[in-house]
């Protein structure tokens, strides 16, 4: 077979390539590090980044686009967040603020409808060097933080609740990205390099003072580690707990008011917004089966109608917007998720997991779960995940020369079994 043979690249294939490519730089590069000095740059670098990489693909042809998504929405996770997209969006009927949520939910499905697409015509295998994308983005962006934190500009640190300042924002846009970010550099073996990016991310959220962010990367990490190992039955534990914590969350403070009472101390901030949920559930406890509907609680904290140590949890908003139905759904579905990491590759096993922990971490202590930006977050999130999960075909040398079935984004099978793992 002749060497041209094996370089039939079209002008199509070339530009395909060029716009994935540059889709990937603008999410995994660009997006944390504009994210630092500018607090709406994820706005407007995600929809840009996911729609190049869609565009990328379908002019690269896959005929596995299609396939894929329907796959996807059929399985029993795609089905369950139909599912809860589905009781959400019938909430807006009763919710005290139908105008408001319904502009956010839309947003918030169309966004992630959109990655959808791009999980599912992504090609199926991704190129060795789009691994250090993100990598390299999540260094920049916490060598730029440790910077700007030394030197404390007001426009940088001035904000007092923890959302609302722009360095813990992007604190938080760190420790919600390092991790498929390691998952690709301990996927190319390079160990010393992915140490040295889990202590920058460390020390970002340590000379932050930041809880909530310390006890994200601490959990992850810890998750990280014991993965090494066994992920599979890690994953089924982390599954039960995670569930079930969703599931019986009305029964953390209702658990937690007498044992608070019992030591007579004084409530603090956390003591008092555990005992207003408490109050809450006994006041309106019909509004345990069906919620008060889609952003409720958002907007009802935000213009006064809850108490201002109201939760922000995700606990708390799941159970006070969808009621115990889409707290049961949400519950499945997190179940699903842990049972498809546990069926992900050992090799890249841990980082998802260490991902996932994180992101229930921060979203289950408190932090954004109503915000735009957050969900934007988890969606880039997904990308970079789907994007580790299909590098594992690169790492590997064939044992033949190469042929014209060695994938590339331009050209590749439609049957390869890097399919998405996500469901």
């Amino acid at each position: 077979m002749s060497v041209a043979s094996h370089h039939t690249e079209t002008p199509a294939a070339d530009a395909a390539k060029l716009l994935i490519r540059l889709g990937l730089t603008i999410l995994m590069v660009a997006l944390p590090c504009v994210g630092v000095v500018a607090r709406g740059a994820i706005y407007v670098l995600m929809p840009i980044g996911a729609i190049l990489i869609l565009i990328g693909a379908v002019v690269g042809a896959p005929d596995h686009g299609p396939r894929h998504l329907r796959t996807a929405l059929l399985s029993p996770a795609g089905l369950t967040a139909l599912f809860l997209t589905f009781w959400a969006g019938l909430s807006l009927a009763w919710t005290p603020f139908p105008g408001e949520a319904a502009q956010r939910f839309a947003q918030i499905v169309g966004t992630t409808f959109l990655v959808a697409l791009v999980a599912a015509f992504l090609p199926a295998r991704t190129r060795a060097v789009d691994l250090y994308l993100l990598p390299v983005g999540a260094t920049l962006s916490a060598l730029a933080m440790l910077v700007l934190r030394w030197r404390a500009p007001d426009w940088f640190v001035g904000a007092s609740e923890f959302d609302d300042s722009l360095f813990e924002r992007s604190m938080i846009t760190l420790i919600v990205l390092v991790w498929p970010a390691l998952g690709a550099l301990s996927l190319r073996e390079h160990w010393i390099f992915a140490a040295g990016l889990a202590m920058l991310a460390a020390a970002v959220a340590l000379v932050g003072f930041a809880q909530i962010g310390l006890a994200a990367m601490g959990a992850a990490a810890f998750v990280f580690a014991l993965a090494m190992s066994n992920p599979g039955a890690l994953a089924r534990i982390l599954g039960f707990i995670f569930a079930g914590l969703v599931l019986f969350a009305p029964m953390l403070p209702l658990i937690y008011a007498p044992i608070f009472h019992w030591t007579g101390r004084d409530p603090g901030a956390a003591s008092q917004s555990m005992l207003i949920w408490r109050d809450l559930i006994i006041s309106e406890w019909p509004r345990l089966i069906t919620g008060h509907g889609f952003d409720t609680a958002n907007h009802g904290l935000s213009l006064g109608y809850l108490p201002p140590l109201t939760p922000k949890s995700l606990l708390f908003v799941i159970w006070y917007d969808l009621g115990v139905i889409g707290a049961a759904a949400f519950a499945f579905l997190t179940a699903r998720i842990f049972r498809l990491a546990a069926r992900s590759p050992a090799i890249v096993a841990p980082s998802v997991l260490a991902g996932f922990v994180a992101v229930l971490t921060l979203s289950f202590l408190g932090v954004a779960t109503a915000q735009i930006w957050w969900v934007t977050l988890i969606d880039c999130a997904i990308i970079a995940f789907i994007i580790l999960i299909k590098g594992i075909y690169r790492t590997q040398r064939p044992a033949a020369p190469m042929t014209e079935r060695a994938l590339d984004y331009d050209g590749e099978d439609a049957a390869s079994a890097a399919a998405l793992r996500s469901g």
